[in-house]
């Protein structure tokens, strides 16, 4: 985990909030604030340059959008951080988005799982690391 006193990152303080910028957030905290507003998905929210952090798997659901992301590390194999379901029903213990934006954002220890055709453009990215 990232050292959440130090540059650059600031810890989100509001984990309820619409949109964050320059923010670092562990998953499950965020998850846990958006079950606590009666909610159980994460939705209708922008994340710009921000760090997100696992271990956990992002369900992305209708809506979720990627622009300049980098989905953490997959020592140079991207199939690494895709997870399918043997069901053709969904997950169970996923984290679920839909309608979001992560622009300019860094994921770390996450895995992701959703539409095969999600998961079809996370495989054809092509990773140096």
């Amino acid at each position: 985990m990232s050292d959440y006193n130090s540059a650059p990152w600031k810890l989100a303080e509001d984990l309820n909030a619409k949109a964050f910028n320059g923010e670092a957030m562990r998953l499950f905290d965020l998850y846990q604030a958006t079950l606590r507003t009666g909610q159980a998905i994460i939705e209708d929210r922008t994340f710009t340059n921000c760090r997100l952090e696992g271990p956990a798997v992002v369900a992305v659901l209708t809506g979720v959008h990627f622009e300049r992301t980098d989905f953490g590390y997959t020592g140079g194999d991207i199939g690494r951080i895709v997870w399918r379901t043997a069901s053709g029903k969904g997950v169970v213990g996923a984290i679920p988005f839909r309608n979001c934006r992560f622009d300019g954002c860094s994921f770390f220890a996450t895995g992701f799982t959703g539409p095969e055709a999600f998961l079809q453009q996370i495989l054809a990215l092509k990773t140096t690391s």
